[in-house]
């Protein structure tokens, strides 16, 4: 489950629940930690668990809480994030490792706007 989040209506961060890993891990391009995020999405969880099934949910420390992933790429201005957010999603829905950078960013605006003018299909990264 993919939660952008707008940090200070300023900037973009990413947190993702792998549902079945039992993990939860934050994105952020400009390498701050996510403590809080991943905390209240991994509360959001447990709560929604606890509403829906009538049980807490199980085996939840087993979970793993990733706060700060030191290979998420950086940018390095302060007007990419979005561009960022919008690769993380890509990249990891189609299970591909985060191995774009900041000068490969024009390179992802212009994928997006790929997306963006075929309705959303985007191009498969590993033909470009």
């Amino acid at each position: 489950i993919f939660f952008p989040i707008n940090h200070d209506n300023s900037h973009w961060v990413l947190v993702v629940a792998f549902m079945q890993a039992k993990r939860i891990q934050f994105y952020d391009s400009m390498g701050q930690s996510g403590e809080n995020y991943v905390q209240h999405i991994f509360d959001y969880i447990k709560h929604e668990h606890e509403d829906k099934k009538g049980s807490p949910l199980p085996n939840a420390l087993q979970w793993e809480l990733n706060f700060f992933p030191l290979d998420t790429p950086r940018q390095k201005n302060g007007s990419d994030c979005g561009v960022f957010l919008c690769m993380f999603c890509d990249f990891l829905v189609q299970d591909y490792p985060l191995i774009f950078r900041q000068d490969h960013v024009t390179l992802c605006r212009q994928h997006l706007a790929l997306s963006i003018l075929n309705s959303g299909d985007l191009p498969d990264l590993r033909s470009t």
